[in-house]
């Protein structure tokens, strides 16, 4: 697809192709830059997101995957419709990241920060603070805090809400706990989340399900709004997210056209 992608659109544009191990290691050419094309599922994507991320270059996502929420693109579609995006006709997507401290390390992520059990199935506590603010012990496996991006991954996995894809604010949502009264909480961008583990065995904490840390018994992990931002070009609304997203998890086999949505909804206003 790659390979097939620079023949097609190659012309008077300058190409270069990477795995997703090359890109890491040569991120300099990185420098110049205009547009990331991630081909592969939303794995690929953030790992891609993650790198460019820091320099303000937007992403393109091909889905080669299952679902695919972050993708813009399907893989059937890609050789017939990129070039329009490549013509400079596409809004650019803003998305919020979390970033984590833990002892000095610092970790990015474009879905989620996790604090959860290690390799022995053992029960953790991890005590959650906002801004100063006891909100609760969780005792069970873990706890997911997650953006808006976020939301549609591990934490809709665990029953929680769709958020806004554009929104700031960010959620916490524990992980098979044990008598908690919470669902889960929604906290404003501004928020910063304290969570100290209580633990027998090693925990972990992991940013985006790449990047890992162990914790031992009382150490503590700060998340709050990351100054980066992920960058998406998108062709439609950012209404059509929420049509995107009902096919996506088959809740309809297919979205009305956005002019009988729109005659629908001004008829009942």
């Amino acid at each position: 697809m790659a390979e097939s992608l620079r023949r097609q659109f190659g012309d008077n544009r300058d190409w270069w192709l990477a795995t997703q191990d090359t890109l890491e290691r040569e991120s300099t050419r990185l420098d110049g830059t205009d547009l990331i094309v991630t081909i592969g599922g939303d794995g690929t994507i953030l790992r891609g997101t993650h790198l460019a991320a820091p320099q303000d270059i937007p992403v393109l996502g091909v889905n080669m995957g299952r679902v695919g929420f972050m993708s813009e693109i399907d893989a059937d579609d890609a050789l017939d419709g990129l070039g329009w995006y490549l013509d400079g006709n596409a809004r650019v997507e803003v998305r919020s990241m979390l970033r984590a401290e833990v002892e000095g390390l610092t970790m990015d992520a474009l879905n989620d920060v996790t604090v959860a059990r290690g390799a022995v199935v053992r029960v953790i506590e991890v005590r959650t603070v906002i801004d100063g603010v006891l909100l609760n012990t969780y005792r069970g496996d873990g706890v997911v805090v997650a953006t808006a991006t976020g939301s549609t991954g591990y934490a809709l996995a665990l029953g929680g809400p769709v958020m806004d894809p554009v929104s700031q604010d960010f959620l916490v949502k524990p992980v098979a706990a044990h008598m908690s009264q919470f669902g889960g909480v929604i906290l404003q961008a501004t928020s910063t989340l304290h969570m100290t583990v209580r633990c027998d065995s090693p925990a972990t904490v992991s940013a985006d399900g790449f990047m890992d840390r162990a914790l031992q018994d009382g150490q503590a992990v700060k998340v709050g709004h990351s100054s980066h931002y992920a960058r998406f070009l998108r062709k439609d609304s950012y209404a059509s997210f929420w049509g995107s997203l009902s096919m996506r998890l088959g809740m309809v086999q297919g979205a009305l056209p956005r002019k009988e949505r729109a005659d629908e909804y001004s008829d009942n206003i």
